[in-house]
């Protein structure tokens, strides 16, 4: 019965082996949409389940199957395309305050502020509102309207904003104390390399000494834009090795000339793919000192591929190894120093590269920690006195700091050297909101290993 099934099936089908899989397929579509209890099934939905289900059996997490609009949204996130008005909000003391603003946005064309408290959107008041639900409110479609009211200098004013597609930068970089340039790379588009290119032209006019790569939470984007990145700092020799199904090895190299610079790379777990090929290159060719944690481990390439009938397929097509043919996929690369914590992870960085880690405190009551700009998360003035808030400060300069209940009062350990400190009639410790602010010259008197240098109007507060 088989064998005759078998023989009546034409010659083309009986040479492709999935043709009769394909046939199985299409029948049980056929059935459900002819047969089954239900008659208002949508035949695309059920084709796409199909597709999916084919594409779990495949066993890999990186092939997978997007709609028309699954795809548009995958595209607009990898390139950071939106339709807003280009503002980024952060909660400060209850407030939700800008913190920054698109070039040649609809805010910065409006006259918005870094600063601006925003107290409604459309008219909604945003108090009591989580960041995520007023952001929602600000998003909509492209050329549509929205109304924002913020409070500058005590008075409230409101304007009207028409949103436009924008484009997150790849790219963000500043100047730290001592020459240090800092760079983040939070993802690998089109154009990511033209304008990591232009930061780090900006950052040398300035004078950088050495610099920092941050690809910390970075999950990669396309291998072309890691490979010329890399290739600015690699003279010759191969960049990435690539491996396809056949096993065969192609070797994608370097253009003559490079930036010489001394440098660090910052890691962590979610630093993946086309952020562990740039890796793997600074690495291998000791260009740069990784610092943080394991990397993610994913070491393979996947092709786009859009389909005749509709959809795209993100098809795994090839395996790619470090200039060392060191192996990424499923093991990632283990940093040269190993350091947990996030702010101990910049802190080393700048250490390592010999810059200067102080907490800089300005005259206007602000403050900074290595040139990063830290508000007043982590000092503020009170009644013209400083005071430090304790585990902020503990986090990022590597002390140690834990609560006794029972006792009510802070621990703290700075070197070999520990304090406790009762929020009982304390003149010199503010308890505000669980927060405790240690006043700054108790802190200096208690431990050897931190010294205060006053430097004209401005304080340095050294921790060694």
């Amino acid at each position: 019965m088989w064998a005759a099934e078998d023989a009546a099936q034409p010659q083309e089908a009986r040479n492709i082996p999935y043709a009769a899989q394909e046939a199985r397929i299409h029948e049980v579509l056929q059935k459900i949409m002819e047969e089954h209890l239900n008659s208002e099934h949508d035949i695309k939905r059920l084709t796409d389940g199909a597709i999916r289900g084919l594409l779990e059996e495949v066993g890999d997490p990186y092939t997978t199957y997007f709609t028309e609009q699954e795809f548009e949204d995958f595209y607009n996130g990898l390139e950071g395309t939106f339709a807003g008005i280009g503002i980024y909000i952060q909660q400060q003391d209850n407030k939700l305050i800008i913190q920054s603003i698109f070039e040649e946005s609809p805010a910065e064309k409006a006259g918005l502020r870094e600063g601006d408290e925003v107290v409604a959107v459309d008219g909604k008041r945003v108090a009591g509102q989580s960041i995520e639900q007023v952001t929602e409110w600000m998003k909509g479609e492209p050329d549509s309207s929205v109304e924002l009211t913020v409070k500058r200098g005590g008075k409230e004013h409101t304007v009207q904003l028409k949103r436009e597609i924008l484009q997150f930068s790849p790219v963000d970089s500043l100047m730290l104390d001592n020459k240090i340039g800092y760079m983040t790379l939070y993802t690998f588009s089109d154009n990511s390399a033209e304008v990591f290119r232009k930061h780090l032209s900006r950052l040398q006019s300035d004078g950088m000494e050495g610099l920092i790569l941050d690809l910390r939470d970075n999950g990669g984007g396309y291998l072309d834009a890691a490979i010329e990145i890399a290739d600015m700092f690699v003279d010759k020799g191969a960049l990435v090795h690539v491996k396809d199904r056949s096993g065969k090895l192609t070797d994608i190299s370097a253009k003559s000339g490079s930036i010489q610079i001394p440098m660090v790379v910052l890691v962590n777990g979610l630093t993946a793919s086309a952020s562990e090929v740039l890796t793997g290159v600074l690495k291998d060719y000791k260009v740069a000192t990784v610092i943080g944690t394991k990397t993610f481990g994913k070491g393979t390439v996947q092709e786009l591929i859009p389909l005749q009938k509709g959809g795209v397929l993100k098809l795994t097509v090839e395996e790619y190894f470090s200039p060392l043919m060191h192996k990424i996929n499923g093991q990632g690369i283990l940093p040269d120093i190993v350091v947990q914590n996030p702010d101990e992870q910049v802190m080393r960085a700048i250490s390592y590269l010999h810059g200067s880690t102080a907490l800089h405190l300005y005259p206007d009551g602000t403050a900074g920690v290595a040139g990063f700009p830290a508000g007043n998360s982590l000092a503020k003035k009170v009644g013209g006195k400083w005071f430090i808030a304790l585990r902020p400060f503990a986090e990022v300069y590597g002390c140690q700091i834990y609560w006794d209940g029972a006792r009510q009062q802070a621990v703290l350990r700075c070197g070999e050297v520990v304090r406790k400190y009762s929020t009982k009639n304390n003149t010199y410790l503010r308890n505000e909101k669980g927060t405790l602010w240690l006043a700054l010259d108790k802190l200096d008197s208690d431990f050897p290993s931190i010294f205060v240098e006053k430097r004209g109007g401005d304080i340095l507060v050294h921790v060694k």
